[in-house]
């Protein structure tokens, strides 16, 4: 068995790129364990868990990469490395290929793109903020895949985004379809009238593929992020999300899903499903307050029951199986 461990300093690169390269790595014949990753506290306990963690790698910071693969003989190890440089080299030969198409900025990207009216961020979280704030101020909604963001950054954004009229996903929003396009790591669902926002990516795209396995379809799913919830926050971006949604022409049924909110936003969202001119069904996983008794608000305890109900009302059937 071949277990070698390849470090490269300050060399970033997002991570929806390094789990496509892992995923390469690990299909390879004679590869048992691949991670490429950056060495976040999050990799390095992943690391860990599969016995991979050197002192060396525990003394990285963020912004280094880790190579570690473990293979069953040196021959596979080394052709496991060299299929991630070749990746990484074809990454860079084409960001240098694109030319003028490639900007280094938010600013510079909005000359060139100007009908644009979304930005993806997906940085370093130490720069993640910074480059949010950028965007909402060349009137561009946000996506934010990065995380390590804090708390009083992602208020600031939401804030700013909450009173600019946009939309401020995330930070850590793994997922989401606008207008039948998916963004990150979005699942193919049939076209429909449900439109989900939610705090959980997982969850959210749970119901969304049941959505469809039930004979329904997504009009859009909006990501806030996982702290969007918390007293803190306010739950800014869901009830903008909620909001966005009702307006929403392509979409009949709106779904929210979460852990169970803090008591004070939990009243506002509340307060604003009974504003909502649409039906809604409204899954706080786990969560105790299950009243039928709000206005336009259906209850569900489960994902796999919030998507029954959801297609249920969206379609007009009396059971779904």
């Amino acid at each position: 068995m071949a277990t070698k461990i390849v470090i490269k300093k300050n060399a970033y690169h997002d991570s929806v790129t390094l789990m496509a390269v892992s995923g390469k790595i690990k299909a390879l014949e004679g590869v048992v364990e691949a991670v490429v990753a950056m060495a976040t506290d999050m990799n390095k306990d992943l690391l860990n868990g599969i016995g991979m963690l050197t002192k060396e790698v525990e003394a990285l910071a963020a912004g280094d990469l880790v190579i570690a693969i473990k293979a069953e003989d040196a021959e596979s190890w080394e052709q496991a490395v060299l299929m991630v440089e070749e990746a990484f080299s074809k990454r860079a030969s084409g960001k240098k290929n694109a030319g003028a198409m490639a900007p280094s900025t938010i600013k510079s990207a909005v000359k060139q793109l100007q009908e644009a009216n979304l930005a993806i961020i997906s940085v370093p979280g130490e720069h993640a903020a910074r480059e949010a704030m950028q965007a909402l101020k060349q009137g561009l909604h946000v996506m934010m895949f990065s995380d390590h963001v804090t708390i009083e950054d992602e208020k600031a954004l939401k804030e700013y985004a909450h009173e600019a009229g946009l939309l401020m996903m995330g930070p850590d929003c793994g997922t989401a379809i606008i207008n039948n396009i998916g963004l990150c790591f979005s699942n193919a669902v049939n076209p429909g009238n449900i439109g989900i926002v939610g705090a959980s990516g997982t969850g959210t795209q749970e119901v969304s593929v049941l959505v469809d396995r039930y004979g329904g379809g997504v009009s859009q799913i909006l990501g806030t992020g996982g702290r969007d919830l918390v007293e803190a926050i306010g739950g800014i971006m869901m009830l903008d999300g909620l909001a966005a949604l009702d307006r929403d022409t392509a979409t009949k049924v709106i779904v929210l899903i979460s852990k169970p909110p803090a008591k004070v936003v939990d009243d506002k969202r509340l307060a604003q499903v009974q504003k909502c001119f649409k039906s809604v069904v409204v899954c706080f996983i786990n969560a105790a307050n299950n009243s039928n008794e709000i206005k336009n608000a259906v209850f569900s305890s489960s994902l796999e029951d919030a998507a029954k109900l959801a297609v249920k009302l969206a379609l007009g059937k009396t059971a779904i199986s």
